[in-house]
């Protein structure tokens, strides 16, 4: 069983169209939310303002967020040279605004999940 028949098995037709919709609506808004914080992150890296449009910095969060998603280990440090080329000069620059595009999201996610009473304990149990 593929995918697509388990997804169709366990969703149903009807309700396929409402879960591909969710799923783009879901993806536009994450990176926007990385683009966000990636932009934060080049701010505090003392990225100058015309290195960090806005429009630029989502199509590099869209490349890392490709790399990092295909290439898992490695895939870091690429995503730290697309971001060192096409917006800062130096590594060090290039590693801040990344563990901050990073690390801010985890913090927020973690703190509305321990608001909403779910907490860590449920998040690792299987």
């Amino acid at each position: 069983m593929n995918l697509g028949e388990l997804l169709l098995a366990q969703y149903g037709a009807m309700d396929m169209g409402a879960f591909l919709l969710a799923m783009g609506i879901s993806f536009i808004i994450m990176w926007i939310l990385g683009t966000f914080f990636l932009y934060i992150g080049l701010g505090v890296a003392g990225v100058p303002d015309e290195r960090k449009e806005f429009m630029s910095v989502m199509i590099t969060t869209l490349l890392v967020a490709l790399v990092q998603s295909f290439i898992p280990i490695v895939g870091c440090i690429i995503a730290w040279w697309i971001i060192k080329v096409r917006h800062t000069d130096t590594w060090g620059g290039a590693i801040v605004a990344w563990i901050i595009m990073i690390i801010i999201p985890i913090i927020v996610v973690i703190g509305l999940l321990i608001f909403l009473g779910i907490g860590l304990p449920m998040l690792v149990s299987p």
